[in-house]
This record gives C-alpha cells, sequence and structure tokens, in this order.
C-alpha cells in the first residue's frame, strides 16, 4: 500500500468514520445535546473565482447550527474535492466554540469548474463552487513552484524603501513559466509595509513585490511571498534597516528674523541650525551669539544691544530675547564658533538679517 503521508491517514480515517456512521442508517444520526437536530450552513467563501492551481483569497467557512440557531461545538467536520481536482487545507477539522469550521481552497489544475463537499457525519453536507481560469479556455501548464527571483538580502536605511522590489518565479514540473498565478507578499517582521501586495505572475512567471519600506527601527526585516501550496511557498526575503548618518548642519537661518520696534522695545529672535534641504537639526548646546550693526557700517554697537547675546540651542533653535536703547536701523549678525565646518567666523558668508527700524 506504500508509505501514505500524516494527512492522507488522517484524511483516510476521517472518511471511514464518515463512511461508518453514514452506514448506521437514518435511525443512528447523531444528535447535538439536548435531542435538538443540527444542520450545516456555509458562512462564506462560495462562487470565488481564481487562477488555474492557486489558492483562493477566501476561506472556506461553516457553521454547524442547531433549530435555535446557536453553534454546536467540537463536531467533525470533513472538506472533500468532488470536481476539479486541487486541495483543501485542511481536509478535516472539529468546529470551533461558536460551531464554525474554516478551510482554504486551491484550485485543480485545469480551467473550469471546481467543488468541494463539506461533510458532517450524521448530518448532512454543503457544497462550496468555484471557477478556475486560464489561458486559451482548456487546460493551462500546472503550476507546482514558486522561487526567488531577485531582492533578497538587500540593506536601506530604516523606514527606507529597498532599492529591488522583491521579485519570484512560478513553473510548472518541467521548469517553464507559469502565467496567471495569484502571488500575495506580506511583512513578517521588523514592521514596516509593502505597496499593492497581491500580484500576478506575467508571461514569463514572475510576480514582483510592490515597493518594500522597512520599518522604523535598524535591524532585520522580513517579507514573505505566499502561493497556495505550491513547492517553495513560502519564499522568505530578508532585509537589513541600518542607521540613517546624522544630519550635518550646512548653515544659519533666522527662523524668527527682528522686526521694526520700538525704542526699549522688547522682541523675540530664533536662530536655527539647517541642513541642505532646510530642515532643522536638532543639535543642543550649539552657542550661537549675535551681533548689532547699524545700517551701512562694519563696527557692531554691540552695546546698545540688551539682553542675553550668547544662547545654546536646543534642539537646533536657539531663542533670543532682546531689546534695543537707541533709534536707528540696524542689521542682526549671528554666528557660532561650535561648528568649525561653517567657518572660522561662523557661516560664510556671515548671516545678517534684514534692515530693522528701531523708533
Amino acid at each position: 500500500m506504500g508509505m501514505l503521508s500524516l494527512r492522507r491517514r488522517t484524511r483516510l480515517a476521517v472518511l471511514l468514520t464518515l463512511a461508518a456512521a453514514w452506514g448506521c442508517g437514518s435511525g443512528d444520526l447523531v444528535l447535538p445535546p439536548g435531542g435538538e437536530s443540527a444542520r450545516i450552513v456555509t458562512v462564506e467563501g462560495d462562487a470565488q473565482t481564481g487562477p488555474v492551481g492557486a489558492e483562493l483569497p477566501g476561506p472556506l467557512i461553516v457553521q454547524l447550527v442547531d433549530d435555535a440557531g446557536n453553534g454546536i461545538a467540537n463536531r467533525a467536520i470533513v472538506w472533500i474535492v468532488s470536481a476539479g481536482g486541487g486541495s483543501v487545507d485542511p481536509g478535516s477539522r472539529t468546529t470551533d466554540p461558536q460551531g464554525f469550521a474554516v478551510a482554504q481552497w486551491t484550485l485543480g489544475p485545469s480551467p473550469g469548474a471546481n467543488e468541494v463537499q463539506v461533510q458532517v457525519p450524521g448530518v448532512g453536507s454543503v457544497t462550496f463552487t468555484a471557477t478556475a481560469t486560464g489561458g486559451g479556455g482548456g487546460p493551462g501548464p500546472v503550476a507546482t513552484t514558486i522561487e526567488a527571483v531577485e531582492g533578497d538580502g538587500q540593506s536601506a536605511p530604516a523606514g527606507g524603501t529597498v532599492p529591488v522590489r522583491p521579485a519570484v518565479r512560478v513553473t510548472d514540473a518541467q521548469g517553464d513559466p507559469v502565467k496567471g498565478v495569484t502571488v500575495t507578499f506580506a511583512v513578517t517582521g521588523g514592521g514596516g509595509s509593502v505597496d499593492d501586495p497581491v500580484r500576478t505572475t506575467g508571461d514569463d512567471g514572475i510576480a514582483r513585490s510592490g515597493n518594500w519600506t522597512l520599518g522604523p527601527t535598524p535591524g532585520s526585516n522580513t517579507l514573505e511571498a505566499r502561493a497556495g501550496s505550491l513547492e517553495g511557498s513560502p519564499v522568505v526575503f530578508t532585509a537589513t534597516g541600518t542607521s540613517a548618518p546624522p544630519p550635518q548642519v550646512d548653515r544659519l537661518v533666522y527662523q524668527v528674523a527682528p522686526h521694526d520696534v520700538r525704542k526699549g522695545e522688547s522682541f523675540r529672535v530664533a536662530v536655527a541650525l539647517v541642513d541642505r534641504n532646510g530642515d532643522v537639526v536638532p543639535l543642543s548646546g550649539i552657542v550661537i551669539f549675535l551681533g548689532l550693526f547699524p545700517q551701512g557700517s562694519d563696527v557692531p554697537s554691540n552695546q546698545q544691544l540688551k539682553g542675553e547675546r550668547f544662547i545654546a540651542s536646543v534642539n537646533g533653535v536657539a531663542t533670543f530675547d532682546l531689546s534695543i536703547g537707541k533709534k536707528g536701523t540696524y542689521r542682526l549678525r549671528a554666528l557660532t564658533d561650535d561648528l568649525p565646518e561653517l567657518g572660522p567666523h561662523g557661516p560664510e558668508p556671515f548671516l545678517f538679517s534684514d534692515p530693522f527700524d528701531v523708533k
């Protein structure tokens, strides 16, 4: 008789039990507790369509209920492919505490009608139908294997997108590509996301994921490509999220610029450290100092500038509260000696504000 797989032996044992139960005749039906009759109903998964040899996107769900509609737990459910070939996983299952049982259906190798019969010993059965699609209207190649093509072992900054979108190839027993097989990509580790996760193989048998964005934390990330019960499914892709280099300060900017004020009136100025894109670099402790220059003069009049002129940045911004004791037109100059790459006197050219009036 040869060796049988565990699944086939389990399914055979369930079928033998089913046959024995039906052989007892209608007078020996096993009823739920309390003597009430039972019936099996279809909940979800009927009348689906999918490519030949592919796992249907929706599960098959049934419920065993009594006359009052209450679920009946711990009863054997047997799933039997009755037309079209293919397979159901699992072949048998007991109902859960609410009376539900769920299975996944992989269609047969040829286009056309497929059927699965769901049987409950001593109660009855329901039938699910599905349509397998394929090229040419006749038997097409049977998908047997899925394998990685490219996109494994990549690296990108944490929270970034990998440079190569992962791809798989589906082939038949002769190694020829199979078109029209549904492949589902799913992130399984590291966080992140994948765009357009459900793809279909093309003429070359290849399905490629959408953009794979890694999780926000440096470290390992994984992505799986699944195609029913094909050999090699799931295909696992790995990627490493790397630490992004710290942003570099490119220049100073006036985040809050000086404006026209009255003599002795308090006003606020904020100077920010920014990168080349103009984004604030959140460094703290960088001392920035201001100088006050009368319009047209290269000599500062800092004695007229009231308030603290030396302020350390907090998250990339230094904030000054100032006043000026003499009327006139002035400019403020911002400098720092803590970032020598910006030049020996701070930013080059010097960061002067626009002229403003003190009235």
